[in-house]
């Protein structure tokens, strides 16, 4: 069986889900499950470059962006995590 991150590296996300799915369910307490599951639609919007498949999966990096960011317990890390956000939702834009 494939690790899910060779899966992605073959550009087949849609197999690789499932197993990050399951790897990110358990916290770490840090966030690191949150940006694991926003990094990984990001670049799944990425490799899709346009279109509502594309924005749909860069909804869902913001949105996972948007909750790590939402647990900053200063303003200078607020603003650093949310420079994530407004990168995902720059594509989004870009979309139209």
């Amino acid at each position: 069986m494939s690790d899910w991150r060779d899966l992605v590296v073959a550009g087949k996300f849609a197999e690789a889900e499932p197993m990050m799915l399951a790897e990110s369910l358990i916290p770490d307490g840090y966030g690191g499950d949150v940006v694991l599951r926003a990094a990984f639609y990001e670049n799944w919007g990425d490799s899709l470059r346009d279109g509502p498949a594309a924005k749909a999966k860069y909804w869902e990096s913001h949105r996972h962006w948007a909750d790590f960011a939402s647990g900053s317990t200063s303003g200078g890390e607020g603003a650093a995590r949310m420079l994530d956000v407004n990168r995902v939702l720059g594509k989004i834009e870009a979309i139209g």
